[in-house]
């Protein structure tokens, strides 16, 4: 018989790490047993050492219910609402981020969690299930009269319905967390389809093992392990090494979008912005473009003005549309000037910069952006130093060519004591850039060992 009396086993538990990951075992399962290995393996990973660790029980059996005698294992409904309820009170209570790695029917009862409660949704960075019937289950259907969580996972019955149809309207393509689902090439119990077809290609994942062993695995270098690594440091986009500092930065995004969301039209120009990097942060820079593109043409807000700029710039880079490139660079001109008439120093060197890389990496401009450089450092001189200030000096030079002097500001831009994980990833990926469009080999690796350790 599973122990799965123990409610919530702690693996690892401190008094400071911000985010925790919660293990979720199935139907039939214990949250010892079901894991073998998995949560002392993520303990041995050093980026993961911000997360603490747990794994939550709850009564599951194959043993027959009988119903309204004595008592019959909880539905998935109310299992739903257990685990939201236990992540409400301590331990889990404090922690600003959580990672949900679920099995089999464990992924089911995460989703209608995070489905029915919003408190708990905008504390879930990341939801990793592993060989889950999201689909429902035709065999369960032969026996759901006896066990009411067979019933819930029984393809196209009431549970399942109602749980891919929210889901759908709710969410769409795009969770406001990361999101995987994996299927084990050689499960039985679970079809491959059941775990991977009720969500995009992107978010898809196939390991070898049946349905028991996907999640046992015996070294760090196992793919369910790897799996749950790579997701905790966000698909690798990050330069910050403290993978639950990025999880607990992304959960405050989630929470300025929940809070600025419902009306951007009624925003002022800061609570547009904020809403727009957000949305940006968590992956829907469509959605951003859209917000900052609803406030019409304010000459006055060059701050919004620019962060569109920006958003129509990293669009470009991906999809190299001239016409985002073109409107981009006009935008960011249109900012620089009205700044400098200004006298808004922080604004001008901040387009002035993105004219310069614009006019470098679009228009192939090399004196033109060596040009507007010379004015950015005007204003960059006339400014408050701060982060930003001094990771502009760095790329300011890196346009004019001085390497050292490059990576003596961004080395101290870099270890700016507010400075933000997204903050870091933004520096390195924009000097980077700079670095390779002027053939400057020494800046890369400068950039590198700064920003990344010498990775």
């Amino acid at each position: 018989m599973p122990d799965n009396s123990l409610e919530l086993v702690e693996h690892r538990k401190t008094e400071k790490n911000p985010a925790a990951i919660l293990f979720v075992h199935g139907f039939s399962g214990d949250p010892t047993k079901t894991w073998g290995q998995f949560p002392e393996l993520l303990m041995t990973e050093e980026r993961l050492n911000g997360w603490d660790i747990y794994s939550l029980g709850y009564h599951t059996g194959l043993g027959l219910d009988v119903l309204g005698i004595w008592r019959a294992n909880p539905d998935l409904d109310a299992l739903a609402l257990l685990l939201a309820t236990r992540a409400s009170i301590p331990p889990l209570a404090r922690y600003e981020s959580l990672a949900l790695i679920a099995h089999s029917m464990g992924g089911l009862i995460v989703q209608r969690a995070v489905l029915n409660n919003r408190a708990f949704r905008s504390r879930v960075g990341f939801i990793l299930l592993f060989g889950t019937p999201s689909d429902g289950l035709k065999k369960a259907a032969f026996i759901k009269f006896w066990k009411p969580q067979l019933k819930g996972m029984s393809k196209g019955g009431e549970f399942i319905s109602k749980l891919r149809a929210d889901w759908t309207k709710q969410f769409a393509d795009e969770p406001p967390f990361l999101f995987r689902s994996t299927a084990g090439d050689e499960d039985q119990f679970v079809p491959k389809e059941s775990s991977l077809l009720a969500f995009p290609a992107e978010q898809r994942e196939i390991i070898r093992g049946d349905h028991l062993s996907i999640v046992k695995p015996k070294e760090v270098e196992d793919p369910a392990v790897q799996i749950v690594i790579k997701a905790l440091m966000r698909d690798g986009e990050s330069v910050t090494q403290d993978s639950a500092r990025l999880a607990v930065e992304m959960g405050r995004f989630r929470k300025a979008i929940d809070i600025l969301g419902d009306d951007p039209k009624s925003l002022d120009e800061d609570g547009v912005v904020q809403l727009a990097l957000a949305l940006e942060s968590v992956g829907k820079r469509k959605k951003a473009i859209e917000v900052l593109e609803s406030q019409g043409d304010h000459p006055d807000r060059t701050d919004a003005k620019g962060v569109l700029a920006g958003r129509l710039k990293r669009r470009w880079l991906v999809e190299r549309r001239s016409e985002d490139a073109d409107r981009a660079l006009r935008l960011y001109q249109e900012g620089f000037q009205t700044s400098e008439k200004a006298g808004r120093h922080d604004q001008a060197f901040y387009h002035g910069i993105n004219v310069a890389f614009m006019q470098l990496a679009y228009r192939k401009q090399e004196k033109a952006s060596q040009q507007t450089a010379k004015s950015v450092l005007e204003h960059c001189d006339a400014a408050k130093e701060e982060k930003w200030q001094l990771a502009t000096k760095g790329e300011a030079n890196l346009v004019l060519g001085n390497t050292d002097t490059a990576m003596h500001f961004y080395q101290r831009a870099a270890t700016a004591s507010d400075v933000e994980p997204r903050q870091l990833d933004s520096m390195f990926q924009q000097g980077f850039r700079v670095a390779s469009l002027v053939g400057n080999e020494a800046a890369a690796d400068g950039l590198e060992k700064i920003f990344r350790g010498g990775a």
